[in-house]
C-alpha cells in the first residue's frame, strides 16, 4: 500500500462526537496502528461493561475514517441521500474511490465508468460521449447523473479533477431521485474542505503532447472552517483530436463538525477540444486495421463546452443521530459539437484496408445546447427507537427548475463546407474544409422549460436481531413546456421563425416505491431482497416534447434484486453479489391506428443477470478492485402493433462487461499495478424499440492498463502509466451507422507532491 497522503486530519462530525468516547479514540488509535494502546484509554473513561468494544466496530470506524485517496475500499455511501452503510442499502452499489481514479489516471467520467461493469456508451448523432447505458437502459442526463445526490443536467464533458469518488447504484431508484434511474444512477461526489493544511500538486506529461496539472489545496482558516480549491489544466495534441480544457472549484466550509455546518462553492469547467471522429462499419464491423490513435477529423471540427454553477449546503445536527441536510445548486451548461465520420469506399473489406485505402469524410449534424438548472433539496435522517424497534428514518423534499435551448446551423444562410477525401495512411493532417461554411451559424430551433417537485419518506426497521425491513414511497409532480421553431427555406433565410408551436406536458401525481428485506446474521454479512420502481417522463435526456408524446403518461419500470454484501479478512475485503431483473413494463411505442396522435404504453423490455464486486485488501501489500456483470438476457418483450424487434436482444448490452485493478506494494517505496477491462460482443441500437442492430457490431475486447509508482519521500512520488498496453483497436461508442474507437495506447509520467 502506498504510504503517501497520510497527513489528512479528517473532521469529526457532531454525530461522531456524540457517541461514547471509545469509538473515536478507538478509530484514531486503529488509524495510527496503535490499537493496543487504545484499550487502557478506554478503560479509564468507560464503564466496565463497555470496555470490550466489538472488533468489527473498531474496524468499521477505521475504514470510514480512511480518506478516499488512501483506499480502494469504502463501507459507507451518500448515494441514498444521507450517509448510510452500504450493507444497509438493498441494491447493487459500486464505489470508485479517488485512489482508483488517481492510480489508473482516469481524467474523465467516461474513462472512469469504463472501470465499472454493466456500463456502455452510445455515440449518438451529435457525438457526445455522455450517452450512457446501464443494464441496457439509458442513464438520462436529466435524471440519472448526480452531483452530491442532486441532478447533474445536460450533456457536457465531465472531468474528474474535483471528484472524491464516483458511486454507481444499479436498478430502479425513483423513490430516492425522482424521474429516471431505470438502469441505475451515477453519483459524482465532490471534494469537501477538511480541517487540515495541505496541498497536493501533480503534473503529468505523456504521449500525444499530453500535459495535465492539478492542484488540490486545502487551508484551515479557523477552528472549524476551511477552504479547499481544486484546479486543473489539460492540453494535448492527441494525434489530432486535440484537448484543451481547464477547471477550478473553490469550496469554503465553516462550522465543520458542529451543530450547524455551512458550505458554499463555485465550479467552472471550460472545454475546447476536437472530438474523436467516427468510423462507418466495414462489413458490419468496426474497422480493425486502423491505428486507434489515428484521427481523420478536419480543422472545422470542434467540441466546446462550459459548465458553471454555484452551490451551497447547510447541515443541522440536532444531537444524537438526527440531521437535516439542505442543498442548493444553480448553474448553466453549454455544449456545442461538430465532428467527422469516416466512410470507406465500396469494395473495402477488413482484409484489404491499408495505407492507400480511401476515406470519405462527412460531417455529423452540428448541435449546440445551453442548459440551465436550479435545484433545492432538503433531507432529514434520524435513528430512533419506537415501539421497541430500531428505526432509521430518511425523508425529504426537492424542487427543480430547468431550461434548455437548442441550436442548429442556419442552413439557409450558411451552407456548411465539405470535408476532403483522405487515405488511411495519412491521418492527422489538419485538412481544411472546402467552401465557405467552415463554422455553423447558429439559430435557435427549440427551447424547453420545466419544473418538478418531489417528496419522499423511507424507514429501515430492525424487526428482529438479524432482520431489517425497508419501506419507502415518493410522490412527484412534473410540468414542462417545449417551444419548437420552424424556419423558411433558402427563399427566406431569416433568423426569425416562420412558425412557433408550444407543447405542454404535465404529470400531476407520480408515485414510486422501494421495499426490501435484509438479513444480517453477522456484522460481516448482509443479504437482501428488494423491489423498487421508477418512471420516465417524455421530457428525458433530450427534453423534447411533442404533441405526440405529451398525450402519453410516464413510462414505468421495476427492479427485483437478491444479493449479498460480505466482508472478509477482518473487514479488509468487501464482496458484493446481486442477481437482478430490471424491467420497463409500459414503454412508449406506436400503434398503427394512433401513430399520428399518440404513443401507446404497450412496449416492454427487460434485462436480468449477475453483478459481482470485490474491493479491498487481499494481503498486507496487495489491493484489488474487481467489477463484473453478466447479462445473459436483455430482450424486447413487446412493441407496438408492428411488433418490430420483439424477441431481439436490447442494443448496447454486452453479455459480459468487467474491469479489475490489482496493486502490489513490491518494496517499501515501489508499487506496481495492472488492470484489465473489456466487454464481449456489443451491438448498437436500431429502430425505435432499442433492439440490437442485426447488421452492425463491435467485437469483444480486453484492454490492459498498467502503472508503476516510486516514492522518493513520504509525500513525493513519481508514477508511470500505460493505457491500452497492446494498442488494441476496438469499438467503444456505437451508433447504428458508425462507431468511435476506444482510446489508443498512451504513456503518461506523473510527478506528485504534498506540502
Amino acid at each position: 500500500m502506498s504510504q503517501r497522503r497520510t497527513r489528512v486530519a479528517r473532521p469529526q462530525s457532531a454525530a461522531s462526537r456524540s457517541v461514547p468516547a471509545t469509538l473515536p479514540l478507538g478509530a484514531l488509535a486503529a488509524g495510527m496502528g496503535l490499537s493496543l494502546l487504545a484499550a487502557p484509554v478506554m478503560a479509564q473513561n468507560e464503564p466496565a461493561a463497555s470496555q470490550t468494544l466489538p472488533a468489527v466496530g473498531v474496524k468499521a470506524a477505521k475504514q470510514q475514517a480512511a480518506p478516499s485517496k488512501e483506499n480502494l475500499q469504502t463501507v459507507t455511501t451518500n448515494i441514498g441521500k444521507g450517509k448510510q452503510a452500504i450493507r444497509d442499502i438493498p441494491q447493487s452499489i459500486t464505489v470508485m474511490t479517488e485512489k482508483l481514479i488517481d492510480d489508473v489516471k482516469l481524467d474523465t467520467l467516461k474513462q472512469a465508468l469504463h472501470y465499472t461493469a454493466g456500463i456502455t456508451f452510445a455515440a449518438t448523432e451529435n457525438g457526445t460521449d455522455q450517452d450512457i447505458r446501464m443494464r441496457g437502459f439509458p442513464v438520462a442526463t436529466v435524471g440519472d447523473l448526480l452531483i452530491d445526490g442532486m441532478k447533474d443536467p445536460s450533456q457536457y464533458d465531465r472531468d474528474t479533477f474535483n471528484y472524491d469518488r464516483i458511486e454507481v447504484m444499479r436498478g430502479s431508484a425513483s423513490m430516492i431521485f425522482g424521474r429516471g434511474s431505470t438502469g441505475g444512477v451515477v453519483n459524482q461526489v465532490t471534494k469537501k474542505p477538511m480541517l487540515a493544511d495541505q496541498t497536493d500538486l501533480t503534473t503529468t506529461i505523456g504521449t500525444g503532447d499530453y500535459l495535465r496539472t492539478t492542484v488540490d489545496l486545502n487551508k484551515r482558516t479557523d477552528e472549524n472552517a476551511a477552504l479547499r480549491i481544486n484546479a486543473m489544466v489539460t492540453t494535448a495534441d492527441n494525434y489530432g483530436a486535440k484537448v484543451k480544457k481547464y477547471g477550478v472549484a473553490p469550496t469554503y466550509s465553516w462550522g465543520i463538525g458542529t451543530a450547524d455546518e455551512f458550505t458554499v462553492g463555485l465550479f467552472y469547467l471550460n472545454v475546447d477540444n476536437k472530438p474523436l471522429n467516427g468510423f462507418r462499419y466495414v462489413g458490419g464491423q468496426v474497422p480493425k486495421n486502423i491505428d486507434p490513435n489515428s484521427y481523420y477529423g478536419t480543422s472545422g471540427d470542434f467540441l466546446k463546452g462550459e459548465a458553471t454553477y454555484v452551490s451551497a449546503s447547510h447541515v443541522h445536527r440536532f444531537g444524537g443521530d438526527a440531521e437535516l441536510r439542505t442543498q442548493f445548486r444553480s448553474g448553466e451548461f453549454m455544449r456545442g459539437q461538430w465532428s467527422t465520420t469516416a466512410t470507406f469506399g465500396t469494395g473495402t473489406t477488413q482484409a484489404n484496408i491499408d495505407g492507400s485505402t480511401s476515406i470519405t469524410r462527412g460531417g455529423l449534424t452540428p448541435r449546440r445546447d445551453i442548459y440551465n438548472g436550479t435545484y433545492l433539496q432538503s433531507d432529514f435522517s434520524n435513528k430512533l427507537t419506537l415501539l421497541g424497534m430500531r428505526h432509521e428514518v430518511l425523508a425529504g423534499v426537492d424542487l427543480s427548475a430547468e431550461q434548455a435551448t437548442r441550436y442548429s446551423n442556419n442552413g439557409a444562410r450558411n451552407v456548411l463546407g465539405t470535408r476532403p477525401v483522405a487515405t488511411v495512411g495519412n491521418p492527422n493532417n489538419e485538412a481544411d474544409l472546402t467552401g465557405t461554411g467552415n463554422r455553423p451559424l447558429w439559430r435557435e430551433t427549440s427551447s424547453y422549460a420545466g419544473w418538478a417537485l418531489g417528496a419522499y419518506a423511507q424507514d429501515l426497521i430492525q424487526i428482529a436481531d438479524h432482520w431489517k425491513v425497508l419501506g419507502g414511497v415518493r410522490w412527484d409532480r412534473f410540468e414542462t413546456t417545449t417551444q419548437s421553431l420552424t424556419f423558411g427555406t433558402n427563399a427566406s433565410p431569416s433568423l426569425t421563425p416562420t412558425a412557433t408551436s408550444l407543447t405542454h406536458l404535465k404529470y400531476s401525481s407520480l408515485w414510486s416505491h422501494r421495499v426490501g428485506l435484509l438479513y444480517q446474521p453477522t456484522s460481516e454479512s448482509s443479504f437482501h431482497l428488494s423491489h423498487s420502481s421508477s418512471f420516465n417522463t417524455a421530457a428525458d435526456t433530450y427534453q423534447f416534447t411533442t404533441a405526440l408524446n405529451s398525450n402519453t403518461p410516464a413510462e414505468k419500470s421495476r427492479n427485483i434484486e437478491v444479493g449479498a454484501k460480505l466482508d472478509w479478512l477482518n473487514g479488509d475485503l468487501s464482496t458484493r453479489f446481486a442477481l437482478f431483473r430490471t424491467e420497463k413494463f409500459n414503454e412508449r411505442t406506436t400503434d398503427i391506428d394512433f401513430a399520428t396522435s399518440a404513443y401507446t404504453l404497450s412496449g416492454k423490455r427487460h434485462s436480468r443477470g449477475l453483478e459481482v464486486d470485490v474491493v479491498g485488501r487481499l494481503a498486507k501489500d496487495v489491493e484489488v478492485y474487481f467489477s463484473y456483470a453478466y447479462i445473459p438476457e436483455a430482450k424486447i418483450d413487446r412493441a407496438g402493433s408492428a411488433g418490430a424487434g420483439v424477441g431481439q436482444r436490447v442494443g448496447l448490452t454486452p453479455r459480459h462487461t468487467g474491469a479489475t485493478w490489482l496493486s502490489w506494494q513490491a518494496m517499501p517505496k515501489f508499487r506496481v499495478a495492472a488492470g484489465v477491462r473489456g466487454a464481449s460482443e456489443n451491438r448498437p441500437l436500431t429502430g425505435s424499440t432499442g433492439a440490437a442492430s442485426a447488421t452492425a457490431k463491435a467485437g469483444g475486447y480486453t484492454v490492459v492498463d498498467a502503472m508503476a509508482e516510486y516514492k522518493f519521500t513520504q509525500d513525493t512520488y513519481a508514477q508511470l502509466n500505460v493505457t491500452n498496453l497492446a494498442n488494441r483497436t476496438y469499438g467503444d461508442m456505437l451508433y447504428p451507422g458508425f462507431s468511435v474507437l476506444g482510446e489508443g495506447r498512451s504513456i503518461k509520467f506523473t510527478v506528485g507532491t504534498r506540502f
